[in-house]
């Protein structure tokens, strides 16, 4: 562009045969124009210099307002335009006060229609500077947008990984833990207690086919989230709560359980929480505690909270401890923080391990 004002600028100088110093400030302000974006401001000041220096030689600087013109609407879009509109009204005041042989003296209503098409064309610079700014805002607002869209379903994924994780190990951990305990048992039971030993096996057989629905359950989840999948169990189903604690007696351990307060109206969160703290606490007393152990759940249902109570005695004589025990704790308590509550678990100074959770009941939970 800058090339094509300069041809054309120079063409029409020597055209008029304005002399040699007009030919060369012409080509100057010509090229000058490469200058428009990228340093507007100072380009603006020495393309004026040069319409300055051809009226007060008496060169009428006609070749010169082109170039003049794209500069001025460069240095008001993207340089100082507070500088921009000082060289508009000191060029307004050259014009009008500097005489030009072949030009007539300007008269009031020429300067007056002069100042006029200066205004309108400093508005329409402004116009032009106003819709870039516009456009940046909307463009910047479109990737802040964009930029949290992308953050949320990157924290989205990562709390369903997060919560995948979770139920995939408490799905499978209380499940494989059982079918370990169950299988030691039956190798040990072989030679000696047949009816045992076949005790053993339908265990881990139920065991496996519980583990292997749910599962199933969570795959079928994640390869088609709209498919219809099995409810995730809660402490307030007694259905759920006997079977849990069914599989671990059938590994030997001897369970009580006592509910304080109704359980039917927990909110789905909590009451899913819950249940999966208790499943954790109960694997990790098979995993480790092993056969003749004690364990007491204890459900106590406040006004405002939910507490959660699994303690065993350390009674028991595991054979071969069942694999695993690195993410039941993390995961127990990331569910109570989750929800606002806390989660207590220690060994007991008398022997044995106590796992106590104390879990909100709120409004905001009931979804």
């Amino acid at each position: 562009m800058a090339v094509a004002v300069a041809a054309a600028v120079a063409v029409a100088e020597h055209h008029d045969r304005r002399g040699v110093v007009g030919f060369v400030v012409a080509t100057l302000a010509g090229a000058g124009v490469a200058w428009w974006q990228a340093r507007p401001t100072p380009a603006l000041l020495a393309v004026f210099a040069m319409y300055v220096a051809d009226t007060v030689l008496g060169v009428p600087p006609v070749p010169v307002f082109l170039p003049l013109i794209i500069i001025f609407v460069g240095a008001v879009v993207f340089g100082d335009r507070r500088v921009a509109h000082v060289v508009l009204v000191l060029g307004y005041l050259v014009a009008i006060g500097v005489p030009v042989s072949v030009w007539r003296a300007p008269t009031v209503t020429s300067a007056a229609g002069l100042a006029a098409w200066f205004l309108l064309f400093a508005a329409g610079a402004e116009i032009v500077r106003a819709q870039r700014q516009t456009r940046r805002a909307r463009a910047a607002e479109l990737a802040s947008v964009t930029k949290a869209r992308l953050e949320q379903e990157m924290r989205r994924t990562g709390e369903e990984r997060l919560r995948i994780a979770r139920d995939l190990h408490d799905v499978l951990a209380h499940q494989l833990a059982l079918i370990t305990v169950q299988a030691n048992a039956g190798l040990a039971l072989l030679p000696r207690d047949r009816h045992g030993t076949e005790q053993a096996l339908v265990a881990i057989k139920d065991a496996g086919n519980s583990a292997l629905g749910e599962l199933r359950s969570v795959l079928d989840a994640l390869r088609t989230p709209e498919a219809p999948h099995r409810p995730s169990p809660r402490i307030s189903s007694t259905g759920d709560l006997a079977e849990l604690l069914d599989g671990a007696r059938s590994a030997g351990l001897t369970i009580e359980a006592h509910t304080d307060g109704a359980l039917r109206s927990l909110p789905t969160p909590v009451d899913q929480a819950a249940y999966r703290i208790v499943q954790e606490a109960v694997t990790n007393a098979v995993r480790h505690a092993g056969a003749g152990t004690g364990l007491a759940v204890h459900l106590a249902r406040g006004t405002d909270r939910l507490e959660v109570t699994v303690t065993d005695d350390g009674a028991g004589s595991p054979t071969v401890q069942a694999p695993g025990g690195r993410n039941g704790l993390p995961g127990m308590r990331e569910r109570a923080i989750a929800l606002g509550g806390t989660l207590a678990a220690g060994p007991l100074p008398g022997g044995g391990y106590r796992v106590a959770a104390a879990l909100p009941i709120r409004p905001d939970t009931a979804s």
